[in-house]
């Protein structure tokens, strides 16, 4: 395989300029990125349908240059070495670049170009760039993490095997078995789409998406980059008030939280259960919410007293309506028609589009944003709304927290398929 095969991090966008800061190493107090006289290139893998959402974080967290967006993809690429990409909420994880290697197709004999193509990679340059922002205990044990679009004539043990056993010889190191991946301390990954295989190293030793405080799970528990990204699209601001009326396991509240630490966030459910989760998980998360026992359907809060909600409602496959919502559907609308003000938005998770149907515009409801997203292989539907009295009938909130972020990426966000 020739090198013309190979795309390495060096290669990053027309224009983009490269900086030399003198940084620190994270100490509290000071700044949290790293020197280095080259750009570092990541990839972002994110819930299909908010590869835009993960976009504006990354441009408003860490000011990132986008390189390309794709599906579940974002890649960019940062001056420094910043630790705040492990605060990052919305992604489900991120991975150093080492490379791209083209001309991998669906024969079998691309399993050997994947070979060759590995052993031309610079992969301990990788390994050692990792070393800037964690530590990393050599255990001697790696594990590596295999996927593809389309048909191909081989499978993703076939890919990690064959990559495995290039990293092991490089590295005099040995693979996890799949069923062992937790005991590995560092992570590849490699991802083929058309005729690219792209590879990478994870930056922690486990995906970002996983929470330290869920400890446990709890029927209809939301994703939590989902929940991040809903809690962001609402259009977060110091001192607002956000509500999410069916509470679960807290998962939103927390994120949102976690995103405005000046957020006033009220959570409720009609559960005792999901009440007492919430106690549980909202500690583990060291995340002062008090959720109520409250029915969605007859709120307990005074007129237009709430500035955002955001929820993903009882459809009745996993957790089914419980109260007035049972036996009135319609209530929760009404509801959240008094509490909210009039520059108030509201954000809802639903399984399919049965938002924005003309009986919500009756109650004066506006429709301003909505898009597909898949979790855990499943389609569900986003759907922002404002009354029809608000000033700003905008998708999103500009002065919201990196409000400007996201209506750029919503508004340049391809709209086929990727």
């Amino acid at each position: 395989m020739s090198q013309s095969n190979i795309r390495t991090t060096s290669q990053v966008p027309q224009g983009y300029i490269e900086y030399s800061i003198s940084v620190s190493l994270g100490v509290k107090g000071m700044d949290t990125t790293m020197t280095s006289s080259r750009a570092f290139a990541f990839m972002a893998r994110a819930t299909r349908g908010l590869e835009w959402v993960v976009a504006a974080e990354l441009k408003g967290k860490l000011k990132a240059s986008i390189i390309s967006i794709s599906h579940r993809e974002v890649h960019f690429s940062l001056p420094v070495m910043d630790l705040r990409l492990m605060e990052l909420r919305t992604v489900d994880d991120v991975f150093l670049t080492c490379g791209t290697i083209e001309g991998i197709d669906h024969t079998r004999a691309s399993l050997q170009r994947l070979i060759e193509g590995m052993q031309q990679l610079d992969l301990a340059s990788t390994l050692h760039d990792l070393m800037r922002i964690r530590s990393v205990q050599y255990t001697n044990r790696f594990d590596i993490v295999g996927s593809f679009l389309g048909r191909r004539n081989y499978n993703r043990y076939e890919i990690e095997e064959a990559v495995g056993h290039t990293i092991s010889t490089k590295f005099t190191a040995i693979q996890q078995p799949s069923s062992q991946r937790a005991g590995a301390d560092i992570s590849w990954r490699l991802h083929l789409r058309n005729t690219d295989a792209y590879v990478g190293l994870r930056l922690l030793p486990a995906p970002l998406h996983r929470r330290r405080y869920r400890s446990s799970s709890y029927k209809g528990s939301l994703h939590p980059p989902v929940a991040a990204a809903m809690a962001l699209i609402s259009g977060l601001r110091p001192n607002s008030v956000f509500l999410d009326p069916f509470c679960g396991s807290g998962t939103i509240g927390i994120e949102a939280s976690y995103l405005e630490s000046q957020l006033l966030t009220i959570v409720c459910d009609i559960n005792p259960l999901a009440v007492l989760q919430t106690h549980i998980t909202a500690s583990q998360a060291n995340i002062p919410l008090h959720p109520w026992i409250a029915d969605a359907g007859q709120l307990p809060f005074n007129y237009r007293v709430i500035d955002r909600i955001s929820c993903n409602m009882p459809w009745g496959r996993t957790v089914p309506p419980m109260g007035v919502l049972r036996v009135d559907p319609q209530s929760f609308w009404r509801e959240t028609r008094r509490v909210l003000h009039s520059e108030s938005r509201i954000v809802i998770l639903s399984e399919n589009h049965e938002l924005g149907n003309s009986w919500q515009e009756t109650l004066g409801f506006c429709l301003v944003l909505q898009c597909r997203i898949c979790i855990r292989g499943r389609w569900s539907t986003l759907s922002v709304f404002t009354l029809d009295s608000h000033s700003n009938l905008s998708p999103i909130d500009e002065w919201g927290l990196w409000g400007t972020e996201l209506l750029d990426e919503w508004e340049t966000r391809p709209h086929e398929e990727f």
